[in-house]
Parts: structure tokens; C-alpha cells; sequence
């Protein structure tokens, strides 16, 4: 059964998720913005899965997974300035986002052992 931090987990993941996609959406550089967005779909995708999974190794391989992706899309995001695809400003924010994110992963599997 998910705890409350699994779930605000999830719940975070699915709004940094949204916010990448707003920011990111549909433009000429098609790879950038896929593996960006890709990232954050995975992000909530594993915590979703982790959900799903009934061993407990199967759960903290998916919430390992998932604080990956976390890293990922923060460096995404950090390499979007570089390309001026978001401003310092804005890729801060998700970057925040991002960690906070981990450290919560990080709560949830300390739950689960």
C-alpha cells in the first residue's frame, strides 16, 4: 500500500511533468525537447509503477529508477540554458523541483526499506 509520501511523490512528478511539457512543447529542436520531456514522463511513470510493484525490491528499484530521471531532466533543463531554451530564471525552478523531488523519492524508500 502507498504511504502519503509515495503519493505526493507521484502527484509531484505528474506537475513537474506538465510544467516541463508547457515550457518545452513543440519546436524545431525536436530532440532536445523529446528527451527533456521523455524524462519527466519517466519520472512519474516510474513512481507510478513503483505503486504497482508487490516485493519490496521491486519497489526501490522503481523509486532508483525514478530519482534518476530526476537527475536527468535537471540536467536537460541545466543544458537548456546553455541552448536558450529557458531562461536561468524559469530553469531554476524546475531544477528546485527536481531536487526537492529526489529527496522526497529518497523519504519513500527509506519506507520501504
Amino acid at each position: 500500500m502507498p504511504t502519503i509520501e509515495h503519493t505526493t511523490a507521484w502527484q509531484h512528478a505528474r506537475t513537474l511533468a506538465d510544467e516541463v511539457y508547457a515550457q518545452f512543447g513543440i519546436s524545431f529542436d525536436i530532440d532536445y525537447e523529446n528527451q527533456t520531456c521523455s524524462a519527466a514522463t519517466l519520472l512519474s511513470k516510474s513512481l507510478a509503477h513503483s505503486f504497482g510493484e508487490e516485493d519490496k525490491g521491486g519497489q526501490r528499484y522503481s523509486l532508483l529508477q525514478a530519482r534518476g530521471y530526476c537527475g536527468d531532466l535537471a540536467a536537460m533543463v541545466r543544458s537548456g540554458i546553455k541552448l536558450k531554451k529557458i531562461t536561468p530564471e524559469k530553469a531554476e525552478i524546475l531544477i528546485e523541483k527536481c531536487d526537492e523531488l529526489s529527496d522526497l523519492i529518497r523519504v519513500v524508500m527509506k519506507q520501504y526499506g
